[in-house]
């Protein structure tokens, strides 16, 4: 009977622990408006430290990377998230060349603004920040002039020796005005939530779904200008950075 007893509570517990798991699996799941994400194509990228440290199944040496696992690494599905993932995805499409997949770590990131978006960047890529200029892959130029909420981006792809500079107006999206309107709304709700209207929220939530959309789904083809640029001259501008960097 003890044994019994025994058993009946072991598989009590199993239950209980794999409902629990189940249910908080669930939770992690993004609002159902959301459910477009999950169709973007992922970033596919080698990534040898991967191999090294034995991280992947017998025969495999890639990682993908999607819209989802950025999400996750912010905490939740945004704009800067959106933003960052098509830069990243644009040039990683322009990069490949003789060598299909990527090596994940071998870029170098330079972008005008320090900012959220800047961070998916390296996030995807690989971008360490480091102290160290010769280490450093992420740098921040602001000697880039540019108009309000139009940003650069400079991507180094060093064993192809290919480099791009992307330029994104987020203002093409639905105005600067409008875009001031959702900072107050966001910046208010920061402060205090009690203190931002129902209907606030909900023009800022609608708002939100729909740009995000614009940008992974590419809906307004004018918001990013896309060039290729000559390795060298990335190379140049690099180490200007570097001997900046303190």
């Amino acid at each position: 009977m003890r044994i019994l007893n025994t058993i009946i509570c072991s598989l009590l517990l199993f239950f209980i622990s794999t409902f629990s798991y189940q249910k908080a699996e669930g939770e992690t799941n993004w609002n159902k408006k959301y459910d477009f994400i999950y169709d973007i194509p992922p970033i596919l990228f080698h990534y040898h430290h991967g191999v090294l440290a034995g991280s992947y199944p017998a025969g495999q040496e890639t990682i993908e990377i999607n819209f989802n696992d950025v999400s996750r690494f912010l905490g939740h599905v945004c704009l800067c998230g959106a933003g960052g993932y098509r830069i990243s995805q644009i040039a990683v499409n322009l990069m490949e060349g003789i060598e299909k997949t990527l090596e994940k770590g071998e870029f170098t990131l330079i972008s005008s603004n320090d900012h959220t978006i800047s961070d998916v960047i390296a996030y995807i890529l690989g971008c360490s920040r480091r102290n160290n200029p010769e280490k450093n892959k992420y740098f921040i130029d602001q000697s880039i002039k540019a108009l309000r909420r139009e940003y650069h981006y400079y991507i180094g792809y060093h064993t192809n020796k290919k480099a791009v500079h992307i330029i994104y107006r987020k203002h093409l999206l639905i105005g600067n005005e409008q875009m001031d309107k959702l900072w107050k709304i966001e910046v208010d709700y920061d402060k205090a939530p009690a203190s931002v209207s129902l209907s606030d929220i909900e023009l800022y939530q609608d708002a939100m779904l729909k740009i995000v959309k614009d940008v992974l789904l590419s809906q307004n083809k004018s918001l990013f200008e896309i060039k290729l640029i000559e390795y060298e001259d990335f190379l140049s501008r690099l180490n200007r950075l570097k001997i900046k960097q303190p």
